[in-house]
């Protein structure tokens, strides 16, 4: 086994994701919105997004077999991905940065 190991990919949606304050992170669910929280950050660590808002880890998914776009708007970034081994869907919302 080799020391230099092959690096997961990462979409460069998430890339942009992970440079950005968040101000809100919401869960599409069965045609509601849940809000999970605000004022967060993302970052890729072992291979897998992990999405933190208010100090609580609120979506953790790994980087294979995400599909992530940005929203239209330029203000967040749409994520399907599974999670806790169910898929789920949700939007992170741009932080302003100062």
């Amino acid at each position: 086994m080799s020391i230099f190991s092959k690096k997961t990919a990462i979409p460069p949606q998430v890339e942009y994701l992970c440079k950005k304050s968040l101000s809100r992170v919401i869960e599409r669910a069965g045609g509601e919105e849940i809000t999970l929280g605000g004022k967060g950050g993302a970052s890729v660590c072992g291979g897998e997004l992990v999405i933190v808002c208010d100090g609580k880890e609120v979506f953790r998914c790994d980087i294979k077999g995400i599909t992530a776009a940005q929203l239209m708007s330029g203000n967040g970034c749409d994520i399907k991905g599974v999670s806790s081994g169910a898929t789920r869907h949700i939007i992170a919302y741009y932080g302003k940065n100062i």
